[in-house]
């Protein structure tokens, strides 16, 4: 080494972790994105069962809930971690991180809502409530047979899943504010 050169030392093992949360958190937009077009994709009236658009859509809520699971507890990690030297830079990532993945997740569990909100409505169409009506007030003569249409859309099971993944995504989001309060507390 040179004289006069400075050395340059490793940065503290907190800011690798609020980097692994923040590439997380980025790619759970990307996923949400696709999410988005996967949603819209089902929405579409097809011809085929719409099995595959339902499977896409299952994989990528189960990959953005996990993303957004893993961001959580790294950030509950981070929490933990206490060095005197760079706490307030330290609380300030950590409440800032807190911040943007309450917000993801409040905008993935509002997403999914409107897709099923959008499910639903589709659904109770197909079901026999036929949206066009006639001049007299009664239903069209194109009128539809509810087994006709039963595999169609979500099944119980699906549905099931998308709801328990909506209260799972309420209670992280629940999570995720009691580690932003905590982090407000402290300073």
């Amino acid at each position: 080494c040179s004289r006069g050169a400075a050395t340059v030392g490793l940065p503290p093992a907190w800011v690798d972790v609020s980097e692994e949360i923040s590439a997380n958190m980025q790619r759970a937009k990307t996923k949400m994105a696709e999410l988005a077009k996967a949603h819209a994709k089902a929405l579409m009236p097809s011809f085929g069962d719409g099995r595959d658009d339902q499977r896409a859509i299952e994989i990528l809520t189960h990959e953005i809930t996990d993303l957004l699971k893993r961001s959580e507890k790294k950030l509950q990690k981070l929490s933990m971690k206490d060095s005197s030297e760079d706490s307030n830079v330290r609380k300030n990532v950590q409440r800032s991180l807190a911040t943007d993945l309450q917000t993801l997740s409040m905008e993935f569990r509002k997403k999914q809502s409107t897709y099923l909100k959008q499910l639903r409505q589709q659904k109770e169409g197909q079901d026999g409530v036929d949206l066009e009506m006639n001049m007299n007030g009664s239903k069209s003569t194109f009128e539809l047979e509810d087994d006709e249409f039963e595999d169609v859309g979500f099944t119980e099971v699906q549905m099931s899943k998308l709801k328990k993944s909506e209260a799972f995504t309420r209670e992280r989001e629940r999570e995720i504010e009691q580690v932003s309060f905590i982090c407000s507390v402290w300073i």
